[in-house]
């Protein structure tokens, strides 16, 4: 069982489950292939480059890979879950009824590809959860749970 089926009280049903967008990974693939073409160069400074960029992109890439597996973002009949993290957890449970404010935030890429950073605001708190799929849709599900 996940974060999510062992954190749900008597009666709370998931409603919709938001997922990381593919997005995520364009960064890291972009730097492995850029640094796969520098590497395969003659020139030794640009040869090194390419080895540098291969490394920053292999870190990347696991860090993305570890943020996909950690995120877990529900909305329920209750309540919003969101968490991150698989090593250090960062976790916000937050009742519907105390959700304050909500905010999507889409660049260029983010409207033609569809997804955005979803910023919840409650009693002062501030959190912001990027490149989540459809965020509208995730608004929509919050707000009419909330009535």
């Amino acid at each position: 069982m996940g974060y999510l089926e062992n954190n749900l009280s008597a009666g709370e049903a998931v409603v919709y489950k938001a997922k990381l967008h593919w997005f995520l990974f364009v960064q890291p693939i972009v730097l492995l292939l850029l640094g796969w073409w520098l590497y395969g160069t003659e020139a030794k400074v640009i040869h090194y480059g390419g080895i540098f960029l291969l490394f920053i992109g292999v870190v990347s890439l696991i860090q993305r890979i570890m943020v996909k597996i950690g995120s877990v973002y529900a909305v329920t009949n209750k309540r919003v879950i969101l968490k991150t993290g698989v090593i250090s957890r960062r976790a916000l449970d937050l009742v519907l009824a105390k959700c304050e404010g909500l905010q999507i935030k889409q660049s260029v890429s983010g409207r033609i590809f569809n997804f955005g950073t979803i910023t919840i605001t409650t009693g002062g708190a501030t959190s912001s959860y990027p490149f989540i799929a459809d965020p509208q849709r995730f608004k929509k599900e919050i707000n009419q749970q909330i009535g």
